[in-house]
């Protein structure tokens, strides 16, 4: 199941429709935003796990020095956590505005004017990743929709686990699955059961160590599987969401993310990865091969448009699975 899960997706996500480098205007933001005065800015200068660093840094934030604390303990009574949500939210507002109207897609090639057209319609963003996980996604999601008369924002109840159940659940197989995670910092390792209704999270691993000049090359992704065939302990079949984007297995030749060089040493990712690198380490047969905030994605499904945006070390997005209204196209 290689990019062609059961639940319809709209489209695959291609590298020109990145929320990452998607321009925005900085002349947009408030006036006390410090990144007002930027020359230039792309989506990933603004809501980045980062960028969001940043914020917690120049608002000196007692937690500015520990993202993990500020984002588990965040409370929205507590005076500076509510100003680093506004900042936040205020960018994060701009992103959403700038996609639903982006110049640069609306005179791009086909996939721009799609996704463009796409934005426009959707009356549902969902946001996941990490950067939305407890009271501070909760809240995000109900600060943003205060900007948008014609826009719900949900926040996923899965956070930073979001892609491994939209894995599990369009795989949808009775028997165990080994549902991998490959992020820009790290790679989220679970067992779905049972069709994707319960999904039992194993472990998380560093990327760091695999990095050379910072990517991961095909022998350092081959190490990872190594690492986690080791530690899960048994041959199971795979699906796996990885931050680069792919389109039926195919890695789109690009020069973003820590991934993109996986596509340099096969024509086909997914299937290099079924025939040669998982029976390398006894795992069994790969059942999903995705983009990430497409993984995610697969997690919901809409009678209506809608889009996925999930904020982590990047910043991505994708269409969620859906099923027309009866008399509206698909």
């Amino acid at each position: 199941m290689l990019n062609n899960v059961s639940h319809k997706a709209a489209f695959a996500m291609r590298p020109e429709g990145s929320l990452n480098h998607m321009p925005v205007d900085p002349l947009q933001l408030p006036g006390d935003d410090p990144l007002r005065h930027s020359a230039a800015l792309a989506g990933k200068d603004l809501v980045s796990r980062k960028a969001l660093m940043a914020i917690l840094c120049q608002q000196d934030h007692p937690q500015q020095d520990d993202l993990r604390a500020f984002l588990t303990h965040f409370n929205i009574a507590e005076p500076a956590d509510r100003r680093v949500l506004d900042c936040y939210a205020e960018r994060f507002i701009l992103i959403i505005r700038t996609a639903r109207s982006c110049e640069q897609w609306a005179h791009g090639n086909h996939f721009q004017k799609k996704l463009l057209d796409f934005w426009q319609a959707s009356e549902t963003v969902v946001i996941a990743g990490g950067i939305t996980s407890a009271q501070f996604g909760i809240h995000l999601a109900s600060r943003v929709e205060e900007a948008f008369t014609n826009l719900d924002i949900l926040a996923s109840p899965w956070a930073g686990q979001t892609a491994l159940f939209g894995l599990a659940q369009a795989v949808a197989q009775r028997e165990l699955l080994l549902v991998l995670d490959f992020g820009g910092t790290g790679v989220k390792c679970g067992i779905a059961h049972n069709y994707g209704n319960r999904i039992d999270h194993l472990f998380e691993m560093e990327v760091a160590p695999y990095l050379h000049q910072g990517l991961v090359y095909a022998d350092h992704f081959r190490e990872l599987l190594v690492q986690i065939r080791e530690r899960v302990g048994c041959a199971l079949p795979v699906a796996i969401s990885l931050a680069c984007y792919m389109d039926s297995g195919v890695v789109f030749d690009y020069k973003s993310g820590i991934y993109h060089r996986l596509g340099a040493c096969s024509d086909n990712l997914a299937i290099t990865l079924n025939d040669e690198w998982l029976p390398a380490v006894d795992l069994g047969e790969l059942k999903a091969l995705e983009h990430d905030s497409t993984a995610a994605a697969l997690a919901f499904q809409f009678r209506t448009p809608a889009m996925m945006v999930t904020l982590g070390t990047g910043l991505g997005s994708a269409p969620c699975p859906y099923v027309p209204l009866p008399g509206r196209s698909g």
